[in-house]
């Protein structure tokens, strides 16, 4: 790694601390400019105008290092390592300044924490954290220890416990940066600053910046955080508080599956008491214990996963030089309800122009009133100026005929899941768009074969299954048909991956894959309830299995009428194993639809919280009276096992492209545990016989619905992995 000696002193030096061999070269050019008698301070920069800069995007084999740690001993010396590099560039008697651009996450920002002044650009692209939770680990560097340091101990807590990505605008407000600007002048900005703190006299002099009021909300923003400061952090009954209230949260949003929340807390609450120093011997310590987990292992191996999804182009190797994307600069979106707005709303925050169409004023207003909600919440957050929220919702234009149209690079149609009333849209779609569009379907279960048997260009024609809430839900099916031109794949996985999603494209076929798996997975929870199993019970035993959400609340969420014909046409596709419980009908005769309507399995009414209280008229409506009580483990045995056979039936009949592709799809769009890997690695982890062995004993309780995946069987008898 080589570094520059700017005219006026400054030496500037690549911030890269991604792996080891990344810190050792690094460690080497901070020495040796640290050591030149003609540098008056340091800037360590990933600003792309920097030659050297390595950029700063997690690299595929950042999450590989710790995995191959056996012992944790080992591990606990490499975070003592870092920690001493860190702690070296912190005391440095030649002010260092951080200069940040784009996503500067992990040990990168830890090492620009330990910088005497931080400055980042104001681009979208600009985001820092610390993520390591997601892995199952801590920050090993002693990042956490210098964002309480900074910013106090509530903001630690969160990027430690939630690991969130925040914005330089959100950093800035949070007290993380010290000035945000813009890309064009970060460099000489940063470099200006560390002259400024080399001729301060005081040795740790922090210089005024803008006000925070020039960041819309940010002025308020600052005041709660500084007010919460100094009620929670700045006496020991207020940290107590915080600490016990953080340590209940985390608990109750890992159900005790996930220790890195709580391991966090723990470093934290001893900074908190005794310093610095003793929170990073613990830390160490801690990250030793972490590493060498299986619940880290488990979330390692998705997270690689997950970044290799990201970079697949959706189609084979052999189309990939006859693949190109087409250019996407114009979007229509047909259907304003909220999939529609949704979709709408994630293309104007990524700088796409996007018509939307509705059939009355009344429904496009609704539409156009979402998108604008959604802008004016992140603005409220300090993630947005003012101003950029004008200029992405001026972006947004409404209609309600076709105008627009015919001028569009990709239309998406988004009307209600009915077959007839997809098939007269896309008709109409056809007959306006040009020659070169491609035809977007979101539907959540209908086959996009039959869709596109309304269109004279079926070879333009995929699916885009979204998830709602289109802005929160990471995962974007793209669908292809038989006929399905790969240009026109790649153009959807392009404009998915623009949008800020993790695409996974999949084989059509009724329900897809994540429709297809999670149906017989809420038809097992149904099935416990007309036994007489709980609401409760079954909700709350598949949470504490893992999973963020019960199933029959994910019903209330989703529209018992929706799932009840999604669920109709799973069963005219694939029979009555994939039937579900007559318990949907029954509720829907009782005009029950969920939240949407205020009546479900839970109560909706004012005063009370849909995960707290069940609506106990269900019972009487479903003619059954609650007394089964099975162990939590019968409960997450039939549901999951439902759940895991049919993503083995996908993969072997083509649907997947990969086992890769099941696992990160199970997790990101129905939200498989993550912490146990994905079906696929479930039963690599267990081990295919005895996957069948549970399956073929839930068989002969229960008959044809747990008839075990033909994948399954043959793995089993030939003792095979899905990975190696």
């Amino acid at each position: 790694m080589t570094w520059v000696t700017r005219p006026d002193a400054v030496a500037v030096i690549a911030l890269c601390a991604t792996r080891a061999e990344d810190r050792i070269l690094f460690a080497d050019a901070f020495r040796a400019a640290e050591a030149e008698a003609g540098v008056k301070a340091l800037v360590l920069s990933n600003v792309a105008t920097t030659p050297m800069s390595p950029g700063v995007e997690r690299a595929a084999n950042e999450d590989e290092q710790p995995k191959a740690m056996r012992f944790a001993s080992d591990a606990a010396d490499a975070s003592r390592e870092m920690a001493n590099l860190f702690a070296r560039v912190a005391a440095s008697q030649k002010p260092v300044v951080a200069c940040l651009q784009g996503r500067t996450l992990g040990t990168n920002f830890e090492l620009a924490l330990a910088c005497r002044a931080i400055i980042a650009t104001d681009e979208d692209a600009t985001e820092v954290g610390l993520p390591a939770v997601t892995v199952g680990l801590l920050p090993a560097g002693n990042g956490l220890l210098r964002v309480a340091a900074r910013a106090g101990l509530n903001v630690a807590i969160d990027l430690g416990v939630r690991g969130l990505r925040v914005s330089a605008h959100e950093a800035f407000n949070l007290g993380l940066l010290d000035e945000v600007v813009a890309p064009s002048v970060a460099l000489e900005v940063a470099c200006r600053r560390a002259l400024w703190l080399n001729a301060s006299p005081l040795p740790h002099a922090r210089r005024p910046t803008r006000s925070p009021q020039a960041f819309g909300r940010g002025w308020v923003t600052e005041r709660v955080h500084y007010a919460q400061r100094i009620l929670f952090e700045n006496t020991a009954p207020g940290r107590s508080l915080l600490f016990k209230r953080a340590r209940v949260e985390a608990a109750e949003a890992t159900h005790g599956h996930q220790p890195a929340a709580l391991r966090i807390l723990d470093v934290l609450e001893r900074y908190s008491h005794k310093g610095f120093a003793p929170a990073a011997a613990l830390e160490a310590q801690l990250f030793g214990e972490l590493v060498v987990s299986e619940t880290s292992h488990r979330l390692i191996e998705l997270a690689l996963a997950h970044d290799l999804c990201k970079r697949d182009p959706g189609v084979e190797a052999t189309e990939t030089q006859l693949a190109r994307p087409y250019a996407v600069e114009r979007l229509a979106v047909v259907g304003a309800g909220m999939m529609g707005a949704g979709i709408a709303y994630v293309s104007v925050d990524a700088g796409l122009p996007v018509r939307i169409k509705d059939a009355t004023d009344v429904a496009l207003g609704r539409g156009l009133k979402y998108v604008r909600e959604r802008l004016d919440e992140r603005v409220r957050h300090g993630a947005l100026l003012a101003r950029e929220r004008d200029q992405r919702f001026a972006l947004l234009s409404g209609t309600i005929d076709y105008a627009g149209v015919a001028s569009a690079d990709l239309v998406i149609e988004a009307v209600f899941e009915d077959l007839t009333l997809k098939q007269q849209v896309l008709r109409d779609i056809d007959n306006l768009a040009k020659d070169s569009c491609v035809i977007a379907s979101n539907t959540s279960a209908l086959p996009i074969t039959k869709i596109a048997e309304a269109s004279a260009r079926p070879d333009r024609i995929v699916g885009m299954h979204y998830f709602s809430p289109v802005h929160r839900r990471q995962l974007l099916e793209v669908v292809r048909t038989p006929l399905s031109d790969p240009r026109a794949i790649a153009t959807a996985v392009a404009l998915g991956k623009r949008q800020g999603k993790t695409v996974l494209v999949v084989r059509d076929g009724t329900g897809f894959y994540t429709t297809r798996i999670f149906a017989p997975y809420l038809n097992e929870a149904a099935q416990l309830l007309t036994e007489g199993v709980s609401i409760g019970n079954v909700d709350q035993a598949l949470a504490d299995w893992g999973f963020p959400d019960g199933p029959l609340h994910v019903l209330d969420e989703m529209g018992i009428d929706i799932a009840s014909h999604v669920a109709a046409e799973m069963q005219q596709a694939f029979g009555d194993r994939l039937r579900a419980p007559d318990a949907l009908a029954a509720l829907l005769a009782d005009h029950r639809y969920g939240r949407k309507n205020g009546r479900g399995f839970y109560l909706y009414g004012r005063g009370h919280k849909a995960e707290k209280r069940v609506d106990d008229t269900v019972y009487q409506a479903l003619r059954i009276r609650p007394y089964a009580k099975p162990m939590p483990e019968e409960i997450t045995l039939r549901c999951s096992i439902a759940l895991v056979n049919e993503a083995l039936r996908c993969l072997d009949e083509g649907i997947l492209r990969s086992p890769r592709d099941g696992d990160v799809g199970a997790v990101f769009g129905v939200g498989f545990p993550s912490f146990r890997g994905g079906p696929f690695r479930y039963v690599d982890i267990l081990g295919a016989p005895e996957v069948l062995k549970r399956t073929r004993s839930l068989e002969q309780r229960f008959g044809a619905r747990f008839e075990p995946a033909p994948l399954l069987v043959e793995m089993a008898r030939k003792g095979k992995r899905f990975y190696n």
